[in-house]
């Protein structure tokens, strides 16, 4: 896999996780010690890319015969920035530490 793809796969990982903290009960439609490839239904090279990549682990996993799902993201919201309350000063504040 290569950086870009990496990169995508750590923010579908991110982004994942996040939605199952907020839906805690789609994971129990994933069985126990599952490997789960995330699959991006926008970007068939990079989901190629996925899969190909699971299969090549499953050759060195230690549980041979480990389930593996797929999840394919076919829908994300932009990303938003979680910033708030801004504001632009001319000379940096005195910040102490304590």
């Amino acid at each position: 896999m290569n950086t870009i793809h990496e990169a995508k796969s750590n923010e579908l990982m991110t982004e994942f996780t996040r939605y199952l903290i907020e839906h805690p009960d789609f994971a129990d439609r994933i069985p126990e010690g599952a490997q789960a490839v995330l699959l991006d239904r926008q970007d068939a090279v990079y989901s190629q890319q996925a899969i190909k990549f699971s299969r090549n682990a499953r050759k060195t996993d230690d549980i041979p015969e480990r389930p593996v799902i797929y999840i394919e993201v076919t829908e994300m919201a932009p990303i938003r920035s979680r910033l708030q309350k801004l504001r632009v000063v001319e000379t940096p504040p005195n910040y102490s530490v304590a």
